[in-house]
């Protein structure tokens, strides 16, 4: 029998904020939800704030995975995607443990994953809320790296790079996924594959947060890798 949904949360130095984040998801209220926590290595006190959480609600339906040293987003991608199929769940959702994206959007994006592969919170649907939030060079790539895949894959959607995103487990077993990156990429190799396959995707609005979060990516060196992964998948990877 099928298990409804995961929930993998993605933690590294995220102590200032992952007790909230399982707070929210906690309140949720969504039945048969799991959760599974990847700690990927914190320097900080990110377990000890899980293991809080964990007592204070005598929580069963919550598991830890404590990397022993940092493996990579790509990596902690895949292992969630093989603990789901493993564990018999129908949808997982992606949330960052930093507090960035929404997880009372949780029941709105797994109503839609019942009718497709992928489904994503948009910040770009919520125009005012990224105005006001996202900083202008973020703005600035966001929109031009956007244009230029909708271009390539010829869609018209409003970004690409949420992290918050909900795949059909069912669906995802039909793509390749563990010769991707094991890296930050990884979750746009992913999506050019479900695009090319002209699975179903949706998006929907949440809202921007940018307070004390810090970005580990390289800016320049990961808006050249989008460029050129984007290039690559469409025009020279069957799938």
């Amino acid at each position: 029998m099928n298990k409804k949904i995961l929930i993998s949360v993605f933690c590294y130095n995220v102590g200032e904020f992952i007790f909230d984040v399982l707070e929210k998801i906690y309140s949720s209220g969504h039945q048969d939800t799991s959760i599974i926590t990847i700690n990927d290595f914190s320097k900080d006190n990110t377990i000890s704030e899980i293991y809080r959480f964990i007592e204070k609600h005598k929580s069963k339906n919550i598991e830890i995975i404590n990397n022993e040293k940092n493996m990579g987003y790509g990596y902690n991608y895949k292992f969630s995607f093989n603990f789901a199929i493993k564990h018999n769940y129908e949808k997982i959702i992606f949330i960052h443990g930093d507090g960035q994206y929404p997880p009372n959007q949780i029941n709105n994006m797994s109503e839609l994953l019942t009718s497709n592969a992928l489904v994503f919170g948009s910040r770009f649907l919520n125009l005012l809320s990224v105005k006001e939030n996202m900083p202008l060079k973020r703005f600035l790539a966001n929109r031009v790296l956007t244009i230029f895949i909708n271009l390539l894959f010829r869609r018209k959607f409003s970004e690409y790079f949420s992290g918050f995103r909900g795949y059909n487990i069912a669906e995802i077993k039909k793509i390749k996924f563990d010769d991707l990156s094991d890296k930050w990429i990884f979750e746009q190799q992913l999506q050019f594959r479900v695009m090319k396959k002209n699975m179903n995707i949706e998006e929907f609005p949440i809202q921007t947060v940018y307070d004390n979060q810090v970005s580990n990516l390289p800016p320049i060196r990961y808006c050249l890798e989008v460029i050129i992964n984007s290039i690559v998948f469409a025009f020279f990877k069957k799938n």
